[in-house]
């Protein structure tokens, strides 16, 4: 009886994240909506992975076996009309690391009316890009060396108007992503990112400016394009230029990212993938593709979801992938001659949702 008795006092004390329409015991009166503070979301995803990195027919040891790659725990809430709060902490993250280092956003959002959204707090810096846009967690083993280096969450402000559903326009100012030292503050970046659909084009575009050491700037300018053919047939591909001071600007110092993505059913997934990162310049402005780099990548995989009622529950994968070139970093992501595989599932549980599926039977 305790056990049953404790779980309806959880779930009645976790009720504060169901909607008004879905419970009477929040509403202010009964004819009125409860408008103040409600979580919305609360939820735990996870993906574990048999791996294998192997090259120049030595396999990496360090890397091969079965591990644990992500823990991510998010809550989501409303604090009031139009003022939400949102964050997501990702507890893989190893102990040494600074605490805000394993937070990937926590800010406060506001929304002044249907066209314009500030927020503040820590952020995903505005890069246009639909690889650097996925979670990391629903990406694979063979991504771009850009890709795994960049420090893609910063603390800052932003401002976004949207004109209608199809299009929005954002302007953000952050701490800089090339800051070295996690007590360094005083580097900062700009962005500009547009969001815009027309038809089976979609485009995550942005120019960004980005200060690093010895007041020098990086400037980027990132065009994030997805074409969706069918709802079962779409392409991503992503072209980032990077420039500083000296630099021919365009096709120096790049990043390429493709995807090709097919579903045969509702619940399989296949995709094949190729990355290239270059840097055929002299200067040392850029820290996370350094000049020397030449470096491609090809993978390819499956998807799989068990459950086609609930699609985000469980994902089983399985995806191999290949590198060649060469890479000017000393601890580059990416090796030369480099075969990766990798199979295993991902988790993403709704706390919340199973909350409110107790506290419903307890009722009945």
């Amino acid at each position: 009886m305790k056990k049953h008795y404790f779980l309806f006092l959880l779930a009645c004390i976790c009720s504060l994240g169901l909607h008004a329409s879905q419970t009477d015991s929040i509403s202010v009166t009964p004819s009125h909506k409860y408008e103040g503070p409600m979580i919305t979301k609360f939820g735990i995803d996870t993906r574990f992975s048999w791996q294998m990195l192997r090259a120049n027919g030595q396999t990496d040891n360090q890397h091969t076996g079965f591990r644990g790659e992500f823990i991510n725990l998010s809550l989501n809430a409303r604090l009031y009309k139009g003022l939400s709060f949102a964050w997501r902490q990702r507890l893989n993250i190893t102990s040494e690391r600074n605490f805000w280092n394993s937070t990937d956003w926590m800010e406060l959002h506001y929304s002044v009316n249907n066209h314009w959204h500030i927020s503040a707090g820590k952020q995903v810096v505005a890069i246009g890009g639909y690889e650097y846009d996925r979670a990391p967690i629903d990406l694979y083993i063979t991504n771009s060396e850009f890709w795994h280096h960049i420090a893609c969450y910063q603390f800052g402000v932003s401002v976004a108007y949207r004109f209608n559903p199809n299009h929005r326009l954002l302007f953000q100012f952050c701490n800089s992503p090339f800051r070295t030292d996690i007590g360094n503050n005083n580097t900062y970046g700009f962005s500009l990112m547009w969001n815009g659909k027309h038809g089976i084009w979609e485009t995550i575009w942005s120019v960004n400016a980005f200060q690093s050491t010895g007041n020098r700037w990086m400037s980027y300018i990132a065009l994030g394009n997805k074409f969706t053919f069918t709802k079962n047939l779409w392409l991503e591909l992503d072209y980032t230029n990077r420039a500083s001071s000296g630099q021919t600007f365009f096709f120096k110092d790049f990043t390429i990212a493709s995807e090709f993505s097919a579903k045969p059913h509702s619940t399989i997934r296949m995709f094949a993938k190729y990355t290239f990162d270059l840097n055929d310049t002299n200067s040392d402005a850029d820290v996370y593709v350094a000049p020397g780099t030449e470096m491609h990548t090809v993978s390819g995989g499956i998807e799989y979801e068990p459950f086609k009622k609930y699609p985000k529950v469980l994902r089983l994968f399985a995806v191999a992938g290949y590198n060649w070139g060469v890479s000017g970093n000393a601890d580059s992501a990416l090796k030369d001659g480099e075969i990766r595989l990798s199979a295993g599932a991902k988790l993403d549980l709704d706390i919340l949702e199973g909350l409110r599926w107790a506290l419903k039977k307890k009722k009945n």
